[in-house]
Formats: C-alpha cells, structure tokens, sequence
C-alpha cells in the first residue's frame, strides 16, 4: 500500500516510526501544515480535535532537527499537563529507533528531580508546560534560545489564559529572530492571527482542515425547551439514553456548579470541570470518566480545551455554543477515530435562529427531538 507520507520527504525514521503506528494516510490539515512547516515558514493552523494535528507538528519538526547536534533545537508548549505528557507519548514512539534526546517537564512534576536528570542528559526536543519551561530557562538550565523550532498547541487557550500567556511572551523574548513557529488551535479567532504576529515579530501563513464536521457517524439533534427546564431537561436525558460516558456543556461558569449539583442530588454520577479546576482536579475527574465512576462531566468550553477522552458517546449542550466554531469544538469530543457519537443542543424558542445558522454554516441536518414518558424520539 502506498505511503502517502512518501511526499513530503520526511526524515526516514519517521516514515518507519508511521508504518509502525500503522498510519499511511494524511488527514487534511498534515497535508496543508507539513509542507509548509518544512519550507521555513511560520505556521498557524485550524484543525479540530481528533484531527490529527499533533503529527501535523511534530513530523515536519522531527524532519528538521540533527540528531547530531547536541544542542537544545525544537520545543512544544502546551497549555495543560495532559495534553504535554500526550504530545510526548507520540513523539517518544516517533524517535524511539533513534539516539534523539527528548524530556518533558511539566509544573506538577518535581522541579529538583528535572534539574539532576538536566545535569546527566541534556535533551535536543523537549515539550512542557510554558510555566515550567520558563523556570527552567531563567534558571539557566535550558537554554532555549537555542530552540530552531517553537511549536504552541490550543494556541488560543494559551494566549488567553493570563498566566500561560505571561510565560509564552516571555519564553517568546529569548528567541533569536530566525526561529520558526508553529501555532495550533481548534479555533482561531481573527484577532489570534494579528496578536500572533505581534508576539513574535514576524508574518504568519494559516493553513486550516475542512470545517465540516465527521457527520457520517455523529447524530446532530436539537431539543426545544423552557430556559428554567434546561438543567432537568439534560438530566432527564442522561437518564434515558443510558448515558454512560457523556459531557454536558454549559456557556456560563456559574452554571457548572449548580448543574452538577442538581445533578448529584438527584443520584446521578456526574462531576464538574471548570477554567477553576486546577490540574489534580482534571486527572481525577478525566480517571473517573474513564473507570465509570461517573457518567458524566459537566464542564465549560475552556476547562474542555485538550480534554482527551475516548469513546464519549454523547455531547448535550446545556446552551447553544457561541458561534458555529464552538460547536465544531464541542462535537469534536465525540465520534471520534470513526466511533458512533451524538449531539444534542438544547433551545429555547428564541434561540431556534441558531440552530438554523449552525446547519446552514456547518452543511449540517439536525434533526428534531422529544423527550415523552422517558422516551426520546424524533419529533
């Protein structure tokens, strides 16, 4: 079978690396992004969860760096520990046929251990969280101007959370003027793209997968109700489908806690993840989802940025998602790698515009429900 990878000219131990993982091939934001990271250009690109976006950065990455060269040369900053250690899984699989050195270091890790393996083995590609790495350099124990490459992934959660952003810009200042950089994010509001281009002091090109959601396997629905029933509507939905591993989202922080406290009064296991949740809290919630010890996580849009949770079966939005984008990041979360999955958005009579526009912006049919005697059917 042909690798379709062959075209881009990729270092020969990530076409080995690749065909051990048993992909050939390239989803359609590695086949804008590669060739263009490999050209030298700064890139920022758009592509949903699940669309394979980590190798869309670490393949044109890993083609660039010399394995010879002993020196610090690429970098990926991440905003959330998990998403870190993720990306470093997939890049540890990738080099492990080489004599790459790569680290990870991550705030919740220990900071005295990471300096004594920093004194035994200095990496050449190493990922982190832009706090932790920051530490590291400004106590001169990596020296990341040295970095050739500057991949950021969520790149909007990044640059918008103020910590995460404080650290970025100042990791940003000790770059020299020819690294290259690679922005990645499910959604890039314009103003992204101009506060890019003034952080690092150089002109970006965007490259994006096709909008269109996977709808082949995902069912997108709707569910007309009052605005006080929204809470009992979604729990009354859990209860009837049998949701067994679902994520409810609502647009408003306060929301979070009263949903789930409802929801938990009523027996029902749920727990909640906000922007608040610090990472611990994460970890647990994300185990608990994946052991069954809950059914569901309540959660807002930000808290569910590098949200990796497999087979999630059902999204119900609590609310109608800000703009069509949102929604494309919502639905993201299930149906995933070809699973079966299902959306269901709950309106209010005065919200039903949306719906329409949601459809007509994302080439989407969404279909009517009922929820009658604990049955939910088309309407």
């Amino acid at each position: 079978m042909e690798n379709g990878f062959m075209q881009f000219e990729l270092a020969p131990f990530l076409q080995k690396g690749l065909e051990k993982m048993q992909i050939t091939t390239p989803t359609q934001i590695q086949s804008e992004a590669i060739p263009k990271i490999l050209e030298g250009n700064n890139v920022v690109g758009r592509s949903k969860t699940g669309s394979g976006k980590t190798l869309a950065y670490l393949l044109p990455l890993l083609t660039k760096m010399d394995e010879n060269n002993k020196e610090l040369q690429g970098m990926v900053l991440a905003p959330t520990h998990e998403l870190a250690m993720q990306i470093y899984r997939v890049m540890e699989e990738l080099v492990a046929e080489t004599n790459f050195q790569i680290d990870v270091f991550i705030g919740s890790a220990n900071v005295k251990r990471q300096l004594e393996k920093l004194k035994k083995q200095k990496p050449q590609i190493i990922v982190g969280t832009p706090g932790r790495i920051l530490e590291l350099a400004q106590q001169k124990k990596l020296k990341i101007h040295q970095c050739k490459m500057v991949v950021v992934d969520e790149a909007d959660r990044m640059l918008q959370e103020r910590e995460t952003r404080q650290s970025f810009v100042e990791i940003s200042k000790r770059m020299d003027k020819e690294t290259n950089y690679m922005f990645f994010s499910a959604t890039i509001p314009g103003s992204l793209l101009d506060d890019i281009e003034t952080l690092i002091r150089g002109t970006v090109t965007l490259v994006s997968s096709d909008e269109k959601l996977e709808t082949e396997k995902v069912e997108h629905a709707f569910l007309k109700c009052e605005d006080r029933e929204r809470i009992d509507v979604a729990r009354r939905l859990v209860h009837s489908l049998k949701i067994k591993r679902g994520i409810i989202f609502v647009n408003h922080l306060d929301k979070v806690a009263e949903t789930t406290e409802k929801f938990l009064f009523k027996g029902m296991k749920a727990a909640a993840l906000s922007s608040d949740s610090d990472k611990h809290q994460r970890a647990k919630v994300l185990q608990q989802l994946q052991t069954g010890e809950i059914e569901v996580i309540v959660a807002s849009d930000v808290a569910a940025r590098g949200l990796d949770v497999d087979d999630v079966t059902h999204i119900i939005n609590l609310h109608p998602p800000v703009d069509a984008d949102a929604y494309v990041h919502r639905a993201g979360r299930t149906g995933r790698m070809g699973k079966k999955g299902v959306v269901i958005t709950l309106v209010t009579h005065k919200e039903f515009f949306i719906i329409d526009k949601f459809q007509k912006k994302l080439g989407l049919k969404m279909t009517e429900k009922e929820l009658a005697f604990g049955k939910v059917s088309d309407k």
